[in-house]
């Protein structure tokens, strides 16, 4: 089985990521995208708090003379990878309350 991949440099560059959330959020309805905005603040938030934890825990081990190198690799991994997940969630949350208009109320619980 083959695969072919087309290029033609005639064509325009893809509207990259705007146009896929465009494709994504664009047809949704407004109580549709309240609530998913909702659930990506909460999504944010918490890898936002994965990300500082990440952060703390490589601080410690760097200040730790015992610490194995392997370990501090791994640290270095684990934080670089929080960093990214955190910054990618915050730019499809700011699409989103781009699009809703409005930073919507997020419930306790």
């Amino acid at each position: 089985m083959s695969v072919v991949v087309e290029n033609n440099d005639d064509k325009p560059p893809a509207a990259g990521l705007d146009g896929n959330l465009e494709q994504i959020f664009g047809r949704m309805a407004q109580p549709e995208l309240e609530r998913l905005t909702i659930d990506a603040i909460r999504e944010y938030r918490a890898s936002v708090a994965a990300a500082e934890a990440a952060r703390l825990e490589r601080v410690v081990a760097e200040a730790d003379a015992g610490c194995c190198p392997q370990r501090l690799a791994e640290l270095k991994q684990i934080h670089e990878h929080a960093d990214d997940d955190y910054r990618a969630r915050q730019l499809v949350l700011n699409n989103l309350v781009d699009r809703l208009g409005y930073v919507p109320k997020v419930p306790l619980g």
